[in-house]
């Protein structure tokens, strides 16, 4: 690892103004789980290292029943995965975490982090993209708001400008009669990283057996996480059967985009998102009439 320039702003602007000073000779540290692998590897060496750390502003989970569920970015997977304010609100959240990686990780590693890196083989985005989350994002300019969909470009590449940082992800307050479910799988040979993971999301008309919206969010099996917009268009506005979420199933089978490697071939992982989806939905589905206000 090369010699670098530590930088310790104290607060989002000032972080912001660094970035823009240095350009691409810089990059943000938060907890350092991803950054410094690739820098040790020599894949990448900043000339600045600009330490977030100890900006106040980018801490806390927060909620509010009508503006709905806010992370700072510096939150960490641990503190998700112990929050009783999460495990009361968003429960999907807390579970999830608990098979992120290894207990190291999951202190030192933060939600800012996880997705501003655009790391392909991870959890957080599918669940939040199923759930309609957007972040706030801060640069010298000013901040700007966007869905977090809108965040994911490429393999490990985002939309934010050079001198931009994601400082809160908002989730909001799920709609009456909605029920979520994430299956994340790995293989038996890599497990710290999933093979794929799928999250469905319905919510119901009042009479609980119509969809009236689904989200179908596919991770590992394309550049960025993938909506199967395919799939939800067949499950939108009908009655939920099994017959319909089985060729659902299949379109979002077709709509991924896997690579074969390590973890499965591309015919393997497309049988898995099938296999996946089918599992999914009917969890969903139950979650979603039995609704007490948490997802």
């Amino acid at each position: 690892m090369k010699n670098f320039e530590y930088l310790e702003p104290r607060s989002v602007q000032e972080a912001c103004q660094l970035l823009r000073q240095h350009g691409e000779e810089a990059r943000i540290f938060a907890g350092g789980t991803s950054l410094s692998i690739v820098m040790k590897q020599g894949f990448f060496q900043p000339k600045y290292l600009v330490n977030i750390k100890k900006i106040p502003d980018l801490t806390g989970i927060r909620w509010d029943p009508k503006r709905g569920l806010t992370l700072g970015a510096l939150v960490t997977h641990r503190e998700l995965e112990t929050s009783p304010l999460i495990q009361e609100t968003f429960p999907i959240l807390s579970q999830i975490e608990e098979d992120v990686a290894n207990i190291r990780v999951r202190v030192m590693g933060t939600v800012g982090g996880n997705l501003a890196y655009a790391e392909p083989l991870t959890d957080l985005p599918q669940i939040l993209i199923a759930l309609e989350a957007s972040i706030r994002v801060a640069g010298p300019d000013g901040d700007r708001t966007m869905s977090l969909e809108e965040l994911f470009v490429d393999y490990y590449e985002t939309s934010l400008r050079p001198d931009e940082i994601l400082t809160e992800v908002l989730v909001p307050t799920p709609p009456p009669r909605t029920g979520i479910e994430y299956i994340r799988f790995s293989s038996s040979s890599v497990i710290d990283k999933p093979c794929l993971g799928t999250a469905v999301r319905f919510t119901l008309e009042e009479d609980l057996e119509t969809v009236r919206t689904a989200r179908v969010v596919l991770g590992c099996v394309a550049p960025t996480p993938l909506r199967a917009r395919q799939a939800e268009a067949l499950l939108e506005g009908k009655r939920y059967e099994v017959q319909r979420v089985k060729e659902a199933a299949a379109f979002a089978s077709r709509e991924c985009k896997p690579v074969s490697d390590l973890r499965g071939s591309e015919a393997y992982k497309r049988e898995m998102v099938r296999v996946l989806v089918t599992r999914a939905a009917p969890r969903a589905f139950e979650k979603a009439r039995a609704f007490r206000g948490q997802v």
